[in-house]
């Protein structure tokens, strides 16, 4: 063990002898630590951020719709009365609702006139943005049976109509395609801030949602019939067994099963091609930074063979003294892992630094809570991948060391 240490003091001796020649060696591996660790935990806290929060928006639901083309010769159109059916008979199903979405409606205050978002559906609508209500309540089924002219309201769009949340039993004037209708806003629920939310959902300065009744009563819509609808289950965990339970019962009372004219849109499945893309482009960047570990590799071979060219006449002195071949080999071998190790130490400092701060910078640019993840596993592999490095080129350097003829060596200027 006191030979180890010993060989230890020779080596960072050595190195803080020649400190910018050093520091250069160890600048590819240095770089290349860094990139792995930047790009694996900034990758991972990018997929779990990214992933978490659209399992948030979309996770629990699943969209069933009719492929109606021209190989189809059944002209598929669902009901209320299939939405009830799914309610009622299977298990986990909180609900189901046709959606219509409009982006281009606007509504008129005091304060101005606002870009509105609206959209139509039934109670079951409520559980589509999975956010809270904040005050009042959902409207519900006799008010979308009845085509009653209520509204739910985010709380922004209440803060811009009338700058306030007080505004449960007000009006809102809102118009669609020419039409102007009046609507009394029944409850207020709480915005969707994820930074994911323009992706999923219908979005505006102030947003709306209405029965679908409405929409064929006030501005002539033919609603009685679509061709396709959300269903929303207790859990995750249930969505793949909805999906297939509400296929097969709707397959049964059209009487088409087996032709494949009922497809399901399943957004947890989507979530996991976004986790494997996202794998695939980490995997590949990672390969790419490998290789400035094998640079930097070449660099401490390459100044490793300098130094055993430079330090000749030392190594004579030492062999003539009695050194061992073993003991010459194990001193030249020992500073090249540590050059390596110093580097690669350096590079995870940089790399869990670098991971952090851009994660903070992309949740500051609004890609929401956004944390690196560092990977343990992955801080001690690069360890000992560093080490492995300094061992396999710094073998090569180190053999030729031990190998000189301590005469020759001697002669050497």
């Amino acid at each position: 063990m006191s030979k180890i240490w010993e060989y230890i003091k020779i080596a960072l001796m050595n190195i803080r002898s020649n400190k910018g020649r050093s520091f250069l060696t160890m600048l590819g591996i240095i770089i290349g630590i860094s990139s792995v660790i930047l790009i694996v935990s900034t990758g991972s806290g990018v997929k779990g951020g990214v992933s978490g929060q659209l399992n948030d928006l979309v996770g629990g639901y699943v969209q069933l719709y009719a492929e109606n083309d021209q190989k189809n010769s059944d002209y598929i159109e669902f009901t209320d009365e299939d939405l009830d059916v799914i309610t009622e008979k299977i298990d986990h199903v909180k609900g189901a609702t046709d959606m219509w979405m409009f982006s281009e409606a606007q509504t008129q205050s005091t304060k101005g006139t606002f870009n509105t978002a609206v959209t139509f559906g039934n109670e079951s609508l409520q559980y589509y943005n999975k956010t809270k209500m904040l005050k009042g309540r959902y409207f519900t089924k006799s008010e979308y049976q009845k085509a009653s002219k209520v509204c739910v309201i985010t709380e922004k769009g209440a803060k811009k109509l009338f700058g306030s949340t007080d505004v449960l039993g007000l009006d809102v004037n809102m118009t669609l395609y020419g039409i102007t209708q009046e609507y009394t806003i029944v409850g207020i629920r709480k915005d969707n801030d994820s930074a994911m939310k323009g992706m999923v959902f219908n979005s505006g300065d102030v947003e709306l949602e209405i029965p679908t009744t409405v929409l064929e009563s006030v501005y002539g819509y033919y609603t009685e019939k679509f061709t396709s609808f959300f269903i929303f289950c207790d859990s995750t965990e249930y969505v793949k067994s909805v999906a297939k339970q509400a296929k097969n019962l709707l397959e049964a009372r059209y009487n088409i099963r087996g032709k494949e004219y009922i497809q399901v849109y399943d957004f947890a499945s989507s979530l996991n091609e976004i986790d494997g893309v996202l794998n695939y482009v980490t995997i590949f960047v990672v390969l790419v930074a490998a290789i400035s570990l094998i640079v930097g590799g070449i660099g401490v071979m390459n100044i490793m063979l300098v130094s055993v060219t430079e330090r000749t006449k030392e190594i004579g002195i030492r062999k003539a003294l009695g050194a061992k071949t073993g003991s010459i080999l194990f001193q030249f071998l020992m500073e090249a892992v540590i050059i390596t190790l110093i580097g690669g130490l350096l590079g995870i400092v940089i790399g869990i630094a670098g991971a952090k701060g851009i994660c903070s910078l992309l949740g500051v640019l609004g890609l929401g809570s956004i944390e690196a993840a560092i990977d343990p596993v992955v801080v001690l592999a690069a360890t000992a991948f560093s080490s492995m490095v300094g061992i396999f080129f710094g073998i090569y350097p180190a053999k030729k060391a031990a190998k000189l003829s301590p005469i020759e060596a001697l002669r050497h200027e």
